[in-house]
């Protein structure tokens, strides 16, 4: 196995490993986690994997649980959700985390790239403890004070359930599931200790306890910091590519400029615990 570093801050590609192959994969298992934790994303090329064996390779990382998106479980696998488009949006071209409306958030992701266009729809990663430790102290000190609301109802995300249930019941079923909740502006990582900004556009609604106008800045500010080059990765998909982060450690931004071409990826949700 081969590691190469893609930038100072964050990603690393791994060669020389089978992710189908289980005993590949505990064999250097200890090592992967290390690296996601150090490195936040992980990529690999040239992969084939089945759903349950894409399961296989996220239980390394963690537990997983059955699809708790807005977006529909596989049908060979609860636990393996299906991003699928062409020529529609999908809402994740903003930089985001994954599920930062729900109490526990997911640890991480293991995305595996089915069907991708000849070019285009790269995904980048921002690295938000690089990205915290760039503040001044004062500022980091006043920021860990706050607490923000994080609210589900992107327009993306409720057009994406109404295109799969005209009725709008499952619009209605996820709003009384998911109300909006409070989540500290900033944290630490529960394995690596290291303080993270924990703001994002997509779902962060407004900073607790502040004037509407100074939580609209500070949510800019926060939100802003992943847009900074230096804390970032940039990966091109191909066919078989797979790429794992630290969902709790980064964002990312998928970005949309692909379409009419089709793009299919798997994704299973790695939880904390």
């Amino acid at each position: 196995m081969r590691i190469e570093h893609l930038t100072p801050s964050i990603g690393s590609e791994i060669h020389g490993i089978d992710l189908s192959d289980n005993t590949q994969v505990q064999a250097h298992a200890h090592v992967l986690r290390r690296l996601l934790a150090e490195r936040q994303v992980i990529f690999f090329r040239d992969q084939t994997l089945h759903p349950a064996q894409q399961v296989r390779v996220a239980q390394v990382f963690g537990k997983v649980e059955p699809v708790s998106s807005t977006f529909p479980a596989h049908p060979d696998d609860p636990h393996v959700e299906l991003l699928i488009s062409q020529g529609t949006r999908t809402g994740t071209d903003i930089w985001h985390a994954d599920l930062t409306w729900q109490a526990l958030p997911p640890a991480g992701a293991c995305l595996y790239a089915v069907e991708v266009p000849d070019t285009g729809g790269d995904t980048l990663w921002a690295s938000m403890t690089a990205a915290f430790a760039s503040l001044a102290p004062g500022l980091q000190a006043y920021l860990r004070t706050l607490r923000a609301t994080h609210n589900w109802e992107a327009p993306a995300l409720r057009q994406s359930l109404a295109r799969r249930d005209p009725s709008g019941e499952a619009y209605r079923s996820t709003r009384l599931k998911h109300p909006p909740l409070e989540q500290p502006v900033v944290f630490e990582h529960p394995v690596t200790g290291l303080p993270v900004a924990f703001v994002n556009t997509l779902y962060t609604t407004h900073i607790e306890g502040v004037t509407s106008d100074e939580s609209a800045a500070l949510i800019a500010l926060l939100s802003g910091l992943a847009k900074v080059p230096e804390w970032q990765v940039r990966f091109r998909w191909r066919k078989g590519s797979v790429a794992i982060w630290d969902n709790l450690a980064t964002q990312h931004y998928a970005v949309n400029d692909y379409h009419p071409a089709a793009r299919r990826m798997h994704r299973v949700a790695i939880r904390q615990g």
